[in-house]
């Protein structure tokens, strides 16, 4: 598997917490670390958080947010 094919499972599991795991619905966030620590509880590890993050965001299914949250968008809460 690809970096990029891995950082890409990574960023749809992701999203796949925020709706299924944290309950969260389109224009709901988590902050950085409150989703690390997601991340971390079902094996992905630091060195591969940030790419994912980095590749939801750039995908448009998570944007900025109020007091630096990661807000989920309707594109990725589609996704799901």
């Amino acid at each position: 598997m690809t970096d990029t094919e891995a950082t890409r499972k990574n960023a749809k599991h992701l999203l796949y917490l925020m709706v299924n795991e944290e309950l969260l619905r389109a224009g709901d966030g988590l902050d950085a670390e409150s989703l690390g620590n997601v991340l971390e509880r079902h094996g992905v590890g630091a060195a591969e958080q940030q790419p994912a993050l980095d590749y939801a965001c750039e995908q448009g299914w998570l944007q900025k947010g109020e007091n630096g949250q990661l807000q989920i968008t309707e594109t990725g809460f589609a996704l799901d």
